[in-house]
């Protein structure tokens, strides 16, 4: 190797470290940058049986038998040598020989396994995926000892080259389904990746759509379940959320805990999540309905008290309920932003405050806010939160089309939003299956959550084995 072809610029710019050795006759180069190397490794598992070393005329190949590391493999490209060492290896270099060594000894800082704060759980699984690639596929290898598990890595981003794994059963993912999300992914075309929601953009086949066509996954037991469903988990270096592809709208109300109830307490749970997911999106927009245009549908005993009620409200329902879901929404980013401690302190006390102080002042009616409490509440009824800030989004825009058309304005929202599900697809998935097309049998398995009951796979999926048991 001609060790002229090093720039030794760019190295000393790039702050790696240069280490020469003379083992025996031969001079030896040792490549790494210190910051991300496991210093203690190399000292005492190449460097130290190098100088331990006496015979004459060592070469590659003898390095191989000498050094103590379990990780490496040999190259002949030296364009490569500085992408290499980028990316937390040691490269050893003889420049009499043409061959070079790749050794990992990548060491970053990392937090521990923990609970997770997304996708909270009573009886499942309490380790969630952190920002360390390698202890998230340990998560998911520790589960799934099937020989037929793929990881396929991919590199994104020109400049992070960040390391993307799709991972799969073979024998089980529909293979068209895997190749396509690998080819969206290698035809990204972007600086950098830093976090999984940046290749969930680039993964939309519709970037103006309002629901989530991927789910996240921060549980690496629901990542598990996911793989044996035939699903895809899209997982990275440096994100602690992993992607789920295909992803309808029906398995947004499927949470961990469902598979481990009783088959009637997780129906009786699905259930609660609809209807938590109907009144977070609907509520504020029918109290618009019905107090601006068709007050004549409530019993006359609670019209007269609804009056008495808004008699001092200056604004009409539509400036009430819209400037009530505002500060809703202040609060809820308030409390998200705020540190840990007192964050939630913050919103129980920021909402008790202001919407005892706003009936008070007479600004807003006691119903509307009891509505806006129950519209806040029913949207974290669902675990992943990229659909729930898809139901914030259209709760609005329900509220502006039903201020102007009433009840007619409303339903035109509902059918606008449904033609929309029935229109999108997930990765050549139908949005809405198994609702349409219509299969009761994937929808009985989806609703019950019975693992001795679901004996068969979603037909939906196109898998290869369907079978479950």
């Amino acid at each position: 190797m001609n060790t002229n072809n090093l720039n030794k610029k760019k190295i000393k710019e790039l702050n790696i470290t240069t280490r020469y050795l003379n083992v025996g006759d031969t001079e030896v180069i040792i490549l790494y940058i210190q910051q991300i190397t496991d210093r203690n490794m190399l000292s005492l598992n190449i460097i130290k049986p190098l100088l331990l070393y006496h015979k004459r005329g060592i070469t590659i190949d003898k390095i191989i038998n000498t050094i103590y590391i379990d990780d490496f493999y040999t190259a002949t490209n030296e364009n490569e040598i500085i992408n290499y060492v980028l990316r937390g290896n040691s490269v050893i270099i003889i420049p009499t020989d043409k061959k070079y060594i790749v050794a990992n000894t990548l060491k970053i800082e990392k937090r521990q396994v923990q609970e997770p704060n997304i996708e909270n759980s009573i009886k499942g699984a309490k380790d969630a995926f952190n920002e360390n690639y390698n202890d998230n596929l340990s998560l998911i290898r520790y589960r799934l000892k099937d020989p037929k598990l793929r990881i396929d890595e991919l590199i994104v981003g020109k400049r992070t080259q960040t390391t993307v794994a799709v991972i799969y059963i073979k024998d089980i993912a529909n293979e068209d389904l895997v190749n396509t999300i690998k080819n969206k992914i290698s035809t990204i075309d972007v600086d950098g990746i830093l976090e999984s929601s940046y290749i969930q953009k680039f993964l939309l086949n519709n970037p103006y759509n309002f629901f989530p066509q991927s789910g996240i996954v921060e549980r690496s037991d629901t990542a598990c379940a996911n793989i044996l469903d035939g699903k895809i988990i899209i997982l990275m270096e440096g994100g602690n959320l992993a992607l789920v592809v295909p992803k309808t709208f029906i398995e947004f109300f499927d949470t961990g805990d469902d598979h481990f109830d009783n088959t009637f307490i997780s129906l009786f749970s699905k259930f609660i999540r609809i209807l938590c997911v109907f009144i977070s999106l609907f509520l504020t927009s029918l109290y618009v309905a019905v107090v601006s245009f068709h007050s004549d549908i409530l019993p006359a005993q609670y019209i007269i008290r609804l009056a008495t009620s808004r008699a001092t409200v200056p604004f009409n329902a539509f400036l009430e309920s819209f400037l009530m879901e505002i500060v809703a929404e202040i609060l809820r980013e308030a409390s998200i932003r705020l540190p840990k401690q007192i964050g939630p302190a913050i919103g129980i006390v920021g909402t008790i405050v202001i919407g005892q102080a706003s009936v008070s002042a007479g600004l807003v009616s006691p119903l509307l806010v009891i509505i806006v409490s129950l519209s806040i509440m029913g949207s974290f009824a669902t675990s992943d939160y990229s659909f729930t800030n898809t139901l914030r989004v259209l709760k609005f825009l329900m509220i502006i089309i039903t201020s102007c058309f009433g009840l007619f304005g409303f339903t035109m929202g509902v059918i606008l939003i449904t033609v929309n599900l029935c229109s999108m697809d997930s990765f050549g998935v139908s949005y809405v299956a198994p609702l349409s097309p219509l299969n009761f049998r994937a929808l009985k398995n989806l609703f019950i959550s019975d693992v001795h009951l679901s004996k068969k796979r979603p037909e939906y999926l196109k898998t290869k084995d369907d079978t479950r048991q």
